[in-house]
């Protein structure tokens, strides 16, 4: 269930939800703190985050 949240918070991102945390944190269920780590960790390692 975590990784399938993680993946839809960097897709909506990747998908044009751009610089809107608050909107994918509605949609996640989740603060957009949770959101914005997950964002950067993706950047940072691609697949392999957490």
């Amino acid at each position: 269930m975590v990784t399938w949240r993680r993946a839809q918070m960097v897709l909506l991102s990747a998908q044009g939800m751009q610089g809107d945390d608050r909107k994918i944190a509605q949609v996640a269920f989740t603060s957009e703190d949770r959101v914005r780590d997950v964002i950067h960790n993706s950047n940072a390692d691609g697949f392999h985050s957490n």
